[in-house]
């Protein structure tokens, strides 16, 4: 490689951002690395600054730090990753054309991935398996409506997996270094819960311990997670409106025996 000219490490230097901005897109685009390399700095930007920075890349550990930054993304790097909060949803992608290496690079450059903290001390964004959801609930092969079970499975499965990951890592991350934009979270005395509707044939795909009501098209699930526990599954309309609508006639009767087993 070519030592860099003189004017090329003169100049202005880039802003915070703008450097975050950079290593993210790096870390992120494989055209634009693929560029980089072949053909240096000119051919990806016309910004003096970035020219400066882009001059000094070593490519070799570029590559190898692209790839490890996937692999951290898939698998986590001591945390859990996409790969430990959905394993049933990757499986439902995968059987529609979706494996793990395509699933990576769509979702690098979604407008979600866009959304997550990638990069420590970068600022605030929504966790990593708010961000996964978000790419894949809007996929075509996702529709929560329609006459395609299959792709209801799917959607609702990814629902389900990003609230379980949401709620833990909400009760157990201290600070918690995210924020969430998934409406309806409630806290609870020691955690959080929230109520969702999916189709009844799905909780006990999931591995619920409470069945639907038998012949029932839709049922009502209830999350709950503390730092005891963590559970879900079909509960009444009754026990739902009480989790949702705390100053109702049988919340606190409904509270309180969630809180007798620990999960509220």
């Amino acid at each position: 490689m070519t030592p860099p000219a003189a004017d090329e490490l003169a100049g202005p230097e880039l802003t915070g951002p703008e450097l975050t901005a950079l290593l993210a897109r790096l870390l992120t685009d494989d055209d634009y690395r693929e560029r980089l390399a072949a053909h240096g700095p000119a051919a990806v930007t016309g910004n003096p600054a970035e020219r400066a920075c882009l001059a000094t890349v070593d490519h070799g550990e570029l590559a190898f730090t692209a790839r490890r930054f996937r692999t951290d993304l898939w698998h986590g790097d001591g945390a859990g990753g996409i790969a430990d909060a959905f394993p049933r949803s990757l499986a439902l992608l995968a059987a529609r054309g979706r494996p793990r290496a395509r699933l990576v690079r769509e979702f690098l450059a979604s407008p979600w991935f866009g959304r997550f903290r990638a990069l420590p001390y970068t600022g605030e964004g929504i966790s990593l398996e708010e961000a996964f959801a978000g790419y894949a609930m809007d996929l075509p092969c996702a529709a929560p409506d329609g006459a395609d079970p299959a792709a209801q499975d799917l959607w609702y499965t990814l629902r389900h997996e990003m609230l379980l990951a949401l709620l833990t890592a909400l009760v157990h991350e201290r600070p918690v270094s995210f924020r969430t934009d998934v409406p309806g979270i409630l806290p609870t005395d020691h955690g959080h819960a929230t109520v969702r509707t999916c189709p009844a044939r799905l909780p006990a795909r999931w591995g619920a311990s409470a069945a639907a009501d038998p012949g029932s098209t839709d049922v009502t699930c209830l999350y709950v997670c503390t730092p005891r526990a963590m559970a879900f599954g079909p509960v009444s309309r009754r026990v739902a409106d009480a989790v949702l609508r705390p100053d109702g006639p049988e919340a606190e009767r409904v509270r309180q025996a969630l809180r007798r087993r620990g999960i509220w």
